[in-house]
């Protein structure tokens, strides 16, 4: 039995495949007036181990009566029935022995390489969302078709005739032979010339002022071609009276 101090035992717990190893370091726990009970402090414990691991894990050195997570999840207080227990539980640890426990560890990753994998988990990809939009347009023409036969059979059994749209070149006699015109083209065309929209003049102010500019710009223009004109006459003229 190691004597009581303040070092830590490392205890190594293996699982039965002997697939992952892990080290619990142990101390006795003491109480304010420095008296060791049958309380172990337990360090370095994984994100798996709750109270329901630790009792099964040291049942092992005897009766387990009461296990106290800490908030952080990574120590606990382990309180035995008898201080044999503590000390059977220490002499393992002292001696480097390990333990076969037959919980196993978790798979899945944790912390920073958790956390990718989460995203890309969230994000599958583009060849994965091509797969998914496909599928759901799929889905949705189905029901469309499914939607516009059903209408269509119902319109039908209330004594409705249901008008299809045809392609190619529409007929244009009558069935006496007169040439007739297109009425949709015709109303089409009368509504087009009542819906253009009359413009507007001077109705914004900008419109009023680029008007007035565009007016003057013209008579600056118009004054200088005068100008030349004049010009041009006077050097043409043959009489000079000075």
């Amino acid at each position: 039995m190691p004597k009581s101090s303040s070092a830590y035992y490392a205890l190594q717990v293996r699982t039965a495949d002997a697939s992952s190893i892990r080290y619990l370091y142990l101390k006795p726990h003491t109480d304010s007036s420095e008296k060791v009970g049958a309380a172990l402090f337990v360090a370095g414990l994984g994100i798996t181990y709750d109270e329901s691991v630790l009792t099964e894990l040291f049942e092992i050195f005897g009766a387990v009566s009461q296990v106290a997570l800490h908030q952080n999840k990574t120590s606990a207080l382990v309180v035995f029935a008898s201080t044999s227990s503590l000390k059977k539980a220490l002499r393992t640890a002292a001696e480097n022995k390990a333990l076969t426990v037959t919980f196993q560890e978790p798979k899945r990753t944790f912390g920073l390489k958790g956390w990718v994998e989460q995203h890309k988990a969230k994000t599958p990809g583009n060849r994965v969302l091509q797969q998914q939009l496909d599928e759901w347009m799929a889905q949705w023409e189905a029901q469309e078709s499914q939607r516009q036969s059903t209408a269509a059979t119902d319109a039908a059994d209330e004594g409705w005739t249901v008008v299809t749209k045809q392609r190619g070149r529409k007929k244009n006699t009558d069935s006496g032979g007169t040439s007739v015109g297109s009425v949709a083209a015709a109303v089409a065309a009368a509504a087009k010339s009542r819906k253009s929209p009359k413009q507007l003049v001077d109705f914004y102010r900008f419109q009023a002022r680029d008007r007035r500019r565009d007016n003057v710009l013209e008579l600056q223009q118009q004054f200088e071609q005068d100008k030349k004109k004049i010009a041009d006459w006077k050097a043409s003229r043959r009489f000079k009276p000075y």
